[in-house]
């Protein structure tokens, strides 16, 4: 019965799509700047470990890596040096009036 059991998760563990993790490149745009970064943050955890939406105003993800492939999306989107990367800023990307979740420090 132990040995069904443990085959049964070790098979859920390496089927599962979620059970590996993954290399995101996003593109942020807060009131002030637009950037690209990668992260081994999946997009809900990023967008709350970096402020919430109280500071991002937008978050996209542009590219999903597997996980060993970090450097490869450094080199891919010309993150090397610091892992940033800033665009060009829309004057008007401050003036979203939707509503938003606030953020709270004990997130």
């Amino acid at each position: 019965m132990r040995t069904i059991l443990f085959v049964a998760i070790a098979l859920f563990v390496f089927i599962s799509p979620s059970g590996g993790a993954h290399v995101y490149v996003y593109e942020v745009v807060t009131k002030d700047t637009t950037f690209q970064t990668a992260s081994k943050l999946h997009p809900d955890s990023f967008l709350m470990y970096n402020g919430g939406e109280d500071v991002i105003l937008r978050l996209t993800v542009l590219k999903i890596y597997a996980d060993k492939e970090f450097e490869q999306a450094l080199e891919d989107y010309g993150l090397q040096s610091k892992n940033v990367r800033y665009m060009p800023h829309e004057a008007n990307a401050g003036s979203d009036n939707r509503s938003r979740v606030p953020f709270y420090w004990w997130r």
